[in-house]
């Protein structure tokens, strides 16, 4: 697949003398700026894959008088741009230009979880000047999102382990406008015939044109659910919460998923029980209606195979089901996924994915954000989330870009925040 970085040729017309300066622009790398009268710019398509990524170095210090290390991508620089808020999960952008984050506070089922608006990004110091509690006392807050409806009315959808719930939005709310009111309840226990105790407890919503689109982790780590049962699935809704649709099934626990193209992409945790050497983690192509193998598959270095561990009840045929549009360590556990359709060469027309990080931080496998091109070769974009002693820094949840050049992602395990943009 083609890559195409658009490059803006500028004719200076110039009466009698032309007057051209050279010099930094904007903040970025030094660009020759055109002092003159100019004709409309032209668009240049220019074709290649994205340029191999550079790291470097950098420290950012933390308010409470630590500090911490990373290797970060060529032009890109780093900051702290709030602190302090929990296990930050999956962000959002308000329609009158404010950051919404809840924090899940913790994996337990937390009766305490929050949701944040944070405003007043100041860009010299790179931080937010003001953060409210706009929502406390969430089980499971995950994510959240934004709709407009047919009649102008704007709502604040939250997806929360049992339930998705919307409320009345106005700009400038720091507190709901109305009262909650529950639009879709999720599957709210472990599944009947898990093998072990994990089962999921997040839930991802995204609005697309006049839907909302879900994703349901499973009810175990590896089992065969009740039939019909919202899980291990992306599906949408209306904004009502009816006409329920199934887009993908078989998918353990798609954590994120975005557009690109109008093509579907999820990322994907595989299962525990294989050990620490397979299966791969993935990042999917969703093909609406596809089955992508869980529980009954799994993929290793490419390859898709049987899960043969367990007897199962339905015979499946696994070499139905296509590999991964992009792979990762085994138990890296790959979270948020955004494309970047306009950026910096190094992200333009490319994914960042967080890898989260194993849970036990003594396999040391994630713990970083990795880059992924359209033909879904990887390569790291920023690492240092644990160092080779095994603490473990941050973990990198969720992206939201900025601006074309910058982006926010959050980081559940130091209650951050951070700022990354392109000098």
């Amino acid at each position: 697949m083609r890559y195409f970085l658009t490059a803006i040729v500028v004719i200076a017309v110039v009466a009698i003398v032309g007057v051209i300066a050279y010099g930094p622009s904007g903040g970025a790398d030094s660009e020759l700026e055109l002092v003159a009268t100019t004709t409309e710019p032209q668009v240049v398509d220019v074709e290649g894959p994205p340029p191999a990524i550079v790291l470097a170095t950098t420290t950012v210090s933390f308010a409470d008088g630590g500090e911490a290390t990373f290797r970060l991508s060529e032009p890109y620089s780093l900051a702290v741009a709030a602190e302090g808020l929990g296990k930050v999960r999956f962000m959002v952008m308000s329609p009158d230009g404010r950051l919404f984050v809840p924090d899940i506070v913790d994996y337990k089922l937390s009766h305490e979880g929050k949701l944040y608006v944070l405003e007043d990004f100041d860009e010299e110091t790179r931080r937010f000047k003001t953060v409210h509690t706009y929502l406390s006392g969430l089980r499971g807050a995950n994510s959240v999102a934004f709709y407009k409806d047919t009649e102008g009315k704007t709502w604040l959808y939250l997806a929360l382990t049992a339930h998705l719930i919307r409320y009345p939005y106005q700009a400038g709310d720091t507190a709901p406008s109305g009262v909650g009111e529950i639009v879709f309840e999720f599957p709210n226990t472990i599944a009947p015939e898990a093998k072990s105790v994990v089962w999921h407890i997040t839930r991802t919503v995204k609005v697309r044109g006049d839907r909302l689109y879900l994703s349901i982790g499973s009810g175990c780590d590896a089992c065969e659910q009740p039939e019909g049962e919202v899980r291990g699935m992306i599906a949408s809704i209306r904004p009502d919460g009816s006409d329920l649709r199934v887009h993908a099934e078989g998918l353990r626990n798609a954590v994120d998923f975005t557009w690109a193209d109008d093509a579907l992409f999820a990322t994907d945790n595989g299962v525990d029980h294989l050990g620490a050497s397979a299966p791969d983690e993935k990042m999917h192509r969703i093909e609406d209606g596809g089955h992508y193998g869980w529980p009954y598959c799994y993929e290793s270095d490419g390859v898709v195979q049987a899960d043969d561990t367990f007897t199962w009840d339905r015979d499946f045929p696994c070499g139905d089901v296509s590999p991964a549009f992009a792979a990762f360590p085994p138990r890296s556990a790959p979270l948020g996924v955004e494309y970047f359709d306009r950026a910096h060469p190094v992200l333009a027309s490319t994914f960042l994915v967080a890898l989260h990080g194993s849970f036990d931080p003594g396999m040391q496998s994630g713990y970083e954000i990795v880059r992924v091109d359209r033909e879904g070769n990887t390569e790291t974009f920023m690492d240092g989330f644990q160092d080779e002693g095994g603490t473990r820094h941050a973990r990198a949840v969720d992206f939201l870009p900025y601006e074309e050049r910058s982006f926010f992602f959050t980081d559940d395990f130091g209650g951050r925040i951070y700022y990354v943009w392109a000098r």
